[in-house]
């Protein structure tokens, strides 16, 4: 009776461990990541204006996830707006350097105008920053003046590229995502991305 027990015991944690393993490749799939976890809206215009201003349009998919999880009506408490929660004087300073007539705050809340301006902004950090992408992320987070700042602070050049030597908890953890997101945005897409 008691190995009757035993075996059953061991046959149902056996089964257990199946169900749990299956049920975590599944998950793990490209599909199911895709359609759950590494979703992509607005993918058309992120890789027009990707391409217009010579970015990843990986990097600004990762980059859209983590500031507002691809929701356009996305405000954050110090007000920045929109899927790239661009700040209002910036997207104020964004549009006169992007030579946009009329600019009003309300086209921050557009997907098209808050890609194509976040988009913009992320080249202008790019070619500031030397194409260093942990630097760009950085200044895209916390701002360029920080980002300069502990440039001069800590000795950092444009070979910068430790992370975990970011000083703001939320600006690291921030870069550390949107860095790993782009990887898995590349892994999941880049073969059903035309000509990229």
């Amino acid at each position: 009776m008691r190995r009757k027990k035993k075996s059953r015991r061991w046959f149902y944690w056996a089964l257990f461990v199946c169900l749990v393993f299956a049920a975590w490749q599944i998950w793990r799939s490209d599909e199911v990541q895709m359609r759950f976890v590494y979703l992509w809206p607005y993918q058309e215009e992120i890789i027009e204006y990707s391409k217009k201003n010579k970015l990843d349009p990986f990097l600004v998919a990762a980059v859209i996830k983590n500031e507002s999880g691809f929701r356009i009506d996305a405000k954050s408490k110090p007000g920045a707006v929109g899927l790239m929660q661009i700040m209002p004087q910036t997207g104020e300073w964004i549009a006169g350097e992007m030579g946009m007539q009329n600019f009003q705050m309300a086209k921050l809340a557009e997907a098209e105008t808050n890609i194509r301006m976040g988009c913009w902004y992320l080249s202008e950090l790019e070619y500031e920053f030397g194409h260093n992408r942990v630097l760009m992320l950085t200044a895209y987070n916390a701002g360029r003046g920080n980002t300069k700042n502990w440039m001069e602070e800590f000795n950092w050049d444009t070979d910068f590229g430790t992370v975990e030597a970011i000083p703001y908890v939320d600006t690291r953890e921030y870069v550390r995502k949107v860095l790993y997101d782009r990887g898995q945005y590349y892994k999941l897409y880049k073969n059903r991305i035309d000509n990229y």
